[in-house]
Order: structure tokens, then sequence, then C-alpha cells
């Protein structure tokens, strides 16, 4: 069946309880991923993904490749893995990245421009390193408190964006634990070097970057910040409760993909 914005997750209910499925393919970007993995939580159904969107971040941490064929060969010839999820402000789920601040401020402008695509989101990064938003934030972790100017944080339960760019070294969707990336303002002539680090998987070497594991977390802004999940924006907030739920998802991957 096709989504179409209304009435999505009513009509495929109804054609789970109708057809009582095995497993249930995503066909689409990680906001369609986003849709149907959070309707399988907790449920028999197994998940696969075949990425069709503009970002495909979760079939690109999973190995899945964006071609049809080898994307479809995936649910025959690969493994499943149960994957954790994240829980946002008792309301919206994330199964790959969330942030607060400059990332999700970008893809609310490409949301709006209507230009998709990893080019469009890389020239969207370096165009908006001039306006890039800096909030103080309260970080309160179970057993610590912080408090930060940030350009950003990403709650990542995965390792890497769509584009490749490794964002979480230390990640496994599996264990228990999120990562909590926390993102200092850095000067202009250090974005190569980060960029750098994003794409060598050592993003953790960098001095203007904070990574805590962590299974909850609580953000309070001085003011409202943007706000995404798994590549779609819900709004600006100032505040923002994170939690994990272990096990959330069983979902065939890779035969290759390792997340020990």
């Amino acid at each position: 069946m096709r989504t179409t914005g209304e009435k999505d997750e009513e009509r495929i209910k109804t054609s789970i309880r109708d057809f009582v499925p095995d497993t249930i393919v995503a066909g689409g970007g990680d906001g369609t991923v986003n849709l149907i993995a959070s309707m399988l939580r907790g449920q028999n159904q197994k998940l696969g993904i075949l990425p069709l969107g503009s970002a495909n971040g979760l079939a690109t941490e999973f190995g899945i490749s964006s071609n049809v064929r080898e994307a479809l060969d995936v649910l025959h010839k690969g493994k499943l893995i149960t994957m954790d999820a994240l829980l946002l402000n008792d309301r919206y789920h994330s199964f790959h990245l969330a942030d607060i601040g400059y990332n999700a401020k970008m893809i609310q402008q490409l949301e709006e421009s209507k230009k998709w695509g990893q080019w469009s989101y890389v020239l969207e990064f370096f165009r908006n390193m001039k306006e890039r938003p800096v909030s103080n934030v309260h970080i309160k972790l179970p057993h610590r408190e912080l408090k930060r100017e940030v350009v950003m944080i990403t709650f990542a339960n995965a390792r890497r964006y769509g584009t490749g760019a490794v964002i979480n070294p230390r990640g496994k969707i599996n264990d228990g634990k999120f990562e909590v990336c926390v993102f200092r303002p850095w000067p202009r002539w250090y974005l190569f070097k980060l960029g750098f680090l994003f794409f060598i998987g050592q993003l953790d070497e960098s001095d203007y970057v904070d990574i805590y594991s962590t299974e909850s977390v609580v953000i309070k802004t001085e003011g409202q910040i943007p706000f995404q999940s798994d590549g779609e924006v819900l709004g600006e907030i100032q505040s923002l409760k994170v939690e994990i739920e272990q096990e959330a998802v069983p979902v065939w991957v890779d035969q290759e993909y390792s997340c020990s």
C-alpha cells in the first residue's frame, strides 16, 4: 500500500490485521521506516527496509543497498537483529538519529525549499555555517549534570548518517544505550577538520565534540530550538526527554552487518 499522509497508521494497522504478515517492508526514506517501525514495537512482525527515499540513513547503517534487487535480497539472505528505539518526550520515536539545533535547522530549510538528496544536504551544511544556531543548554544525565553552549546535540541510536558520515563511533544499535553527542561552537577554520573526522569515523577525537553513553537524558534550552527525528522536523522545543527502549523491533539487515 502507498502512504498518503492521511490516516496512514490506521490503514496500515488494518492491512496488518487482515493479512497477518511475517515481515513488513517499509519502502521509502527514514520517515517511512520510522512510521512502520514505531507501529511494530513489541509486536511479532519483523521490519524490512527498501531504501527509496532521498535520505536512507538507517538502511545505510545496516548495509542495505539502494539497488532494489540487492535490497530485496536482504529479506531472503540477510540476518535478523533486534534494534533499540529512542522515546522522545513520551510521544515520538527515533530508530536512527534525532537532534536539536544545527542539523535540525538545515533539514527544516531543505523541507521548505523542497530540495533533497545528499548534495543538497552538503551544500546547505556549508551555506548555514555563518548562521548556525548557538544555544545555552542544561544537560541532565543519570549521574551527571552539565551546562554547555552548543551548536547542536545529537541523540544517536545508530552510528552514521545516510551520507556515510560517522557521528557516533561508539554506537551499537542493540546495546541498551544511546549516545548524546554534544557539539560545542567551533571556529570556522576547524570546519574541514571536523568534516574529516566525521568521514573517517573518529569524531570522538574532536576538541569540540563530547559524547556520553546513557539510557536517558533531559535537555533544557534557553529558548526554542529546532528538533528533528529520523529526518522529520517535529517543530521547535525548549525541553526534551530521551529514553531508551531496549529490543524494540526485529529488523532484517545485511549478512555482513555487525553491531558488536
